[in-house]
């Protein structure tokens, strides 16, 4: 009880400590975490966008037994409970699963012919934030701010001691 009177008899401090460090560290991780939701939103709306200009670069075909074989993993289309596809843009077949891995972890292109499997603003952006993705201050600044705030020899500033 007498340390809860002791608090209120400086409210000038109270004020003070609220004002000139807490409401301002607040106000710094608000915008952080704003900044950090607005990056990762523009990375999932750019991941989605560039799924869907892959699937749309395709089309599932059913190829006969004796076909050939896939250039990505080099094993038989034909082979049994696999789906397979061939590029829009140039009519080479290969595995669904090939095809998709090569187009969103390689390049936009066909393996075999280099050409353009994905429309180029679709790949443009999706490498752009690719390398943004990298580039991960907003993390850091947000995690040396929230440790700011845990670190427990700051609690009391040693006003009230």
């Amino acid at each position: 009880m007498g340390a809860i009177a002791k608090l209120i008899s400086y409210p000038d401090k109270i004020l003070s400590i609220f004002f000139l460090r807490i409401l301002p560290e607040s106000i710094h991780l608000a915008i952080l975490a704003l900044c950090l939701l607005h990056k990762h939103f523009q990375i999932f709306t750019a991941r989605r966008a560039y799924a869907a200009a892959v699937k749309s670069s395709r089309r599932l075909l059913r190829p006969p037994p004796g076909s050939g074989e896939c250039s990505v993993c080099l094993s038989e289309l034909a082979a049994e409970g696999e789906e397979c596809c061939e590029l829009a843009a140039c009519a080479h077949a290969f595995h669904r699963g090939c095809v998709e891995r090569w187009l969103k972890g390689h390049a936009p292109t066909c393996p075999l012919c280099r050409a353009a499997a994905v429309p180029e603003k679709a790949a443009a952006e999706y490498r752009r934030v690719a390398e943004e993705e990298e580039d991960d201050w907003i993390e850091k600044e947000f995690a040396l701010v929230l440790l700011n705030a845990l670190d427990v020899g700051r609690c009391n500033h040693g006003i009230f001691t």
